[in-house]
């Protein structure tokens, strides 16, 4: 399985707009972070999870030409308001995309997004998306893949045990169940928004304690503010520890 890191970016992204902290003023690219999603590549098929406000640009800028399912881990704004641009990918392949979510954030796409769940129109000039609520384990295209309850604040949140891989945002709570699904892996990916204590997201310092009890081989750090620089950052962290960055591939 390929993993590719679409966007490692809070829900300002970074830069901020209206800021000139040395971050958002920074020539390196990987301090420019676009909102988080990834792009997972396997047995021929393409999986995204979440669909961001800069969705079109992230497939432009790294080659993303066929999406087969879209995986949402909620439906906070910086997660979901790309989701008009599986449009084209429906054009192309003739078909609509299945899409997976919890019945909570199901509910807020239908909301949001209405007309992309409309499967009696015979043409292409809307998305079209097939439901699909997160109920428990499922295989997609040959692959397991075990949806996880986490917390972002009070809002229930979806992480995704794929293999060895698992891809956790958005949270400052990862409840025991959940904590005990994620043992064995070769490569975890988690969120940690920024140094200081946050009330919904985990900390630098939290997600590296996290990490440390999980154990997994490798462990990249995601969806980080404007207060983090990568390469202070990368400086600092434990063996095994790195701070994800846009385009960044990992193959396990």
């Amino acid at each position: 399985m390929r993993v590719t890191f679409l966007g490692t970016g809070t829900s300002h992204g970074v830069p901020v707009i209206g800021c000139d902290c040395p971050v958002c003023r920074s020539p390196l690219p990987e301090n420019k972070r676009l909102r988080s999603s990834i792009w997972l590549n396997f047995a021929g098929r393409n999986v995204v999870i979440d669909t961001g406000p800069e969705f079109r640009l992230q497939a432009l800028r790294y080659g993303l030409r066929r999406l087969d399912a879209v995986l949402f881990s909620h439906a906070h704004a910086d997660h979901i308001f790309g989701f008009d641009d599986i449009r084209r990918f429906c054009q192309m392949q003739g078909e609509a995309i299945s899409v997976y979510a919890s019945p909570e954030t199901l509910k807020t796409l239908r909301c949001a997004f209405g007309y992309i769940f409309d499967l009696d129109r015979n043409d292409w000039t809307i998305p079209r998306a097939v439901p699909h609520v997160l109920d428990g384990p499922f295989s997609l295209f040959g692959q397991d893949i075990k949806p996880l309850t986490v917390y972002h604040g009070k809002t229930a949140v979806t992480g995704f045990r794929i293999g060895g891989f698992a891809y956790v945002t958005d949270c400052n709570m990862i409840p025991d169940q959940a904590m005990a699904a994620l043992q064995n892996l070769e490569v975890l990916v988690l969120g940690a928004l920024r140094y200081k204590p946050h009330h919904t997201h985990f900390s630098i310092g939290e997600a590296i304690r996290v990490i440390e009890t999980l154990q997994p081989k490798y462990a990249y750090l995601t969806h980080l503010c404007h207060e983090v620089d990568h390469a202070e950052l990368i400086a600092s962290l434990p063996a095994g520890i790195q701070p994800a960055y846009d385009g960044l591939v990992v193959d396990l």
